[in-house]
């Protein structure tokens, strides 16, 4: 046995001697061919294995005599070496840089975007990434003909190609907006606060009416959040990041393969600021204050049967405070209240979205649920002031003489919980090979509580509890077939019925309570015509009717016929065309839309004889129009420096109608541009990135003026806003200076027009002013696992 032994070690001896005297040892360098800058993370490969080249592109490598080694990288054409050339600067070529693939996920089913018929602004994982915000605030302005009205902590209200929403206070009306807002398939419409940026994978914003698709809350179009979904390769990345205004924010995720099937996916953030105002009164720079926190985890299966279930949950809790406004308008940030508000946000949300392949029937079964449940707090200084700042001159203010204090606070608690289930049945060769076809049916239940207190209806209230129910059950469905050789028709058609039941009392008192419902049918449809130009090359005109519901006015004191309001309706002829070439990609949309019973606000004496009868009330009172043109370019100049840019005109009409003044008087307004619809707005900006080291983006927006709101024609001032980062990159590292709004512009974000300053109380327009110049520094890191 030891003689075997002993034969047997030589031979391993002699074949290990052989195979190293036959090895040879590369040390070398993998560098750009044309710049000679170093390229970390260069693959080399043989038969026998390989390595991964270092930060600076070095490589240690032994490999057999006479083997060849492949040399390869992201964006640069491989290279095959031989151990006998002796070559340690291994020189790669960049290759053309082919653009991926867009998928729009938001639809009834995915499609490409070059097949979308419909403007869509897609801001994928990359695109988010280096623009580097926290939060959907810090991207609006990236979207043409995307507005949101300030008046919260953060967005809530948009407006899309000047339709939307700009408040919805207690009083105002049922829970219906015209841009619908879905994050992760839950409805957060009107409550925007949530929209936090975390481990997001795409966001959709879809312009014009997409009722047929979407249902409710899409009149003018519809946002849409995705996060990452959990994969099969785990990982984990953490984010930090400070600036000024005592900025602190931390986030993190991590993915875990559970099973071969399975896999889970969480990720939490959580970030402090101070608000930048500084509460002269109460000697507080926090007053306006942001602590805001945010944890999602997701949960993904694939059954052995082809069943796909995805189940999200997620917890939002915004504290914010609220102290925004001052009766001197001053634009160095300063506050008088002396009893600052709060827009505190906590939302719990879960949806649970099921896939099934029906092979016999050649079709493919989807189901949709979610549940959310959001209590908010909305607070503010209704006089802006205090008992100091009154008795200064020139209001000379002094509650001993007058017999009052001019002190004023408003206050709201709101509660709203909805409940969706969505099932749609999607078949490819429904009739024939070349079409296909979606049914489906919808259902909401949405019930939301008001309790508010101040000064409410005009001052006809002090208080006000309310319930609103708002259910919605839709039928739908979507035809496409090939016409001919690549021309694809599509067809949508949805009938969808609404009933809303409030039950509201007002100053503690039944004899003030009201109780009214309202039930009616809404169809909404679209035709669309898709040509493709060529593989990557598509052009497509549409016409398209979506719908807002009807809804009840809460004052106590309005007549029967005043009580509700009719639905909105808006006619959309829309074209463009979409190319994606190797470099660049171009998507240009020309729209017109037509509304007709427009729901504004309006005032009217209810009572013939009694002045005191005057109040404000939601009615169909007006019709107009919109014409439009959007465009969307990026081109790559090469594989590090990309420009991009993008342009939206806008040509709003709102047909005149009557409006009776607080004495009592017909004014005339309207036969102007509708609110928060400015006549143009573009971006150009230019971003460097090679991959490792050094990379860097600058952005500049515009933006013009326009009328604050319906009732007044008060303008906000055009404003330019200059964004930018520059970071170094190594390994699974990366540290970014960023800034935004450089140049320190003061630009309003809302403003109203009322008489506020005694003694006289003169009509003057207040406005609220967005965000200053802001510094940060962020520090990333991502892991992935290596096998």
């Amino acid at each position: 046995m030891s003689r075997i032994l002993l034969i047997l070690t030589g031979l391993l001896f002699a074949l290990t001697f052989h195979v190293l005297a036959n090895e040879t040892t590369i040390a070398g360098q993998v560098v750009d061919a044309h710049t000679g800058i170093s390229l970390e993370g260069a693959n080399l490969a043989t038969d026998e294995g390989g390595t991964v080249a270092d930060g600076e592109g070095r490589f240690i490598l032994a490999v057999p005599s006479g083997t060849t080694i492949e040399v390869s990288h992201v964006g640069y054409e491989t290279r095959t070496i031989h151990p006998t050339e002796g070559e340690l600067v291994v020189r790669l070529k960049a290759s053309a840089v082919e653009l991926q693939e867009v998928v729009v996920v938001g639809g009834l089913r995915s499609q490409a975007l070059d097949d979308v018929s419909a403007s869509v602004t897609v801001l994928n994982e990359a695109q988010l990434r280096v623009g580097g915000g926290s939060h959907f605030q810090d991207l609006t302005s990236s979207v043409t003909n995307l507005n949101w009205a300030g008046g919260t902590s953060r967005p809530r209200y948009f407006q899309i190609r000047g339709i939307g929403e700009r408040s919805h206070f207690a009083g105002e009306g049922p829970p219906n907006f015209s841009v619908g807002f879905i994050f992760d398939d839950v409805d957060l419409s009107g409550l925007g606060t949530a929209a936090v940026l975390l481990d997001m994978d795409q966001i959709e914003v879809y312009k014009g009416p997409q009722s047929t698709i979407f249902g409710p809350n899409a009149m003018a179009g519809l946002i849409n959040l995705q996060s990452a979904d959990p994969s099969q390769r785990a990982s984990r990345s953490a984010r930090f990041t400070v600036g000024n205004d005592d900025l602190f924010e931390l986030s993190g995720s991590i993915n875990l393969p559970l099973t071969r099937r399975g896999a889970l996916r969480v990720a939490y953030h959580n970030a402090l600021a101070n608000g930048f105002r500084e509460n002269r009164f109460l000697d507080s720079e926090n007053t306006n204050r942001r602590r805001e926190s945010f944890l999602r985890a997701k949960l993904r299966f694939v059954s052995d049967n082809g069943l796909v279930l995805l189940g999200t949950i997620f917890r939002a809790d915004a504290n914010n405070g609220y102290d925004a406004w001052t009766p001197d308008n001053n634009e160095e940030l300063v506050t008088y209240s002396d009893n600052p508000g709060k827009d505190h946000q906590k939302t719990t949300a879960g949806s649970l979205k099921a896939e099934l392949r029906l092979d016999h029937i050649d079709a493919e079964l989807v189901t949709i649920s979610s549940l959310s449940s959001s209590q908010l707090e909305y607070s503010y200084d209704g006089d802006w002031g205090n008992d100091q700042f009154w008795l200064q001159q020139p209001y000379n203010f002094d509650p001993e003489q007058e017999g009052w204090r001019y002190d004023f606070f408003d206050h709201t608690q709101r509660e709203r919980d909805v409940f969706t289930q969505e099932m749609r049945l999607r078949s490819q060769g429904l009739l024939s090979a070349n079409d296909n076809g979606v049914i489906g049916v919808y259902f909401r239940t949405l019930e939301e509580s008001d309790d508010a207190s101040g000064y409410l209806f005009g001052g006809n209230a002090t208080n006000l509890l309310g319930t609103f129910g708002v259910d919605n059950l839709a039928f739908y469905g979507q035809y496409g077939r090939e016409i001919v050789s690549r021309l694809h028709l599509s067809l949508n058609l949805r009938a969808d019925h609404s009933s809303t039941e409030y039950n509201g009392v007002t100053n503690n008192d039944g004899a003030e309570a009201v109780t009214f419902d309202i039930a009616e049918w809404l169809f909404g449809g679209k035709a669309a015509l898709t040509y493709a130009l060529s593989a990557r090359a598509s052009a497509y005109g549409l016409v398209s009717r979506g719908y807002r519901a009807g809804g009840v006015n809460q004052h106590p004191y309005l007549v029967d016929q005043n009580r509700p309001f009719d639905p909105e309706h808006v006619l959309n002829l829309e074209g463009g065309f979409r190319i994606t070439g190797p470099k660049s990609v171009t998507s240009l949309a020309l729209f017109h839309v037509l509304r007709s019973d427009q729901q504004v606000s309006l005032s009217s004496q209810q009572i013939t004889g009694d002045p005191n009868s005057f109040f404000y009330f939601t009615s169909n009172a007006a019709s107009g129009r919109s014409t439009g043109i959007e465009l969307e370019q990026s081109y790559r100049l090469n594989h590090s420096l990309r420009v991009f840019g993008s342009f939206a005109y806008l040509d709003s009409h709102v047909d005149d109608y009557t409006f009776l003044t607080a004495t009592n008087e017909s004014q005339i307004l309207g036969n102007r541009a509708a609110a928060y619809a400015p006549e143009y707005s573009l971006r150009l900006g230019g971003e460097f990135d090679r991959g490792a080291g050094l990379f860097g983006r600058v952005e500049l927006t515009a933006t013009d003026e326009y009328f604050f709101s319906d009732s007044h024609n008060q303008i906000a001032d055009a404003r330019q806003l200059v964004n930018g980062s520059i970071g170094y990159r190594f390994g699974d590292w990366e540290v970014v200076l960023w800034g935004r709004n450089l140049l320190d512009e003061r630009y309003a974000i809302r403003g109203f027009y009322f008489g506020l300053e005694p003694p006289n109380y003169t009509n003057k327009l207040y406005q609220s002013y967005g965000d200053p110049r802001q510094l940060g520094l962020r520090t990333n890191v991502a892991f992935l696992a290596t096998n």
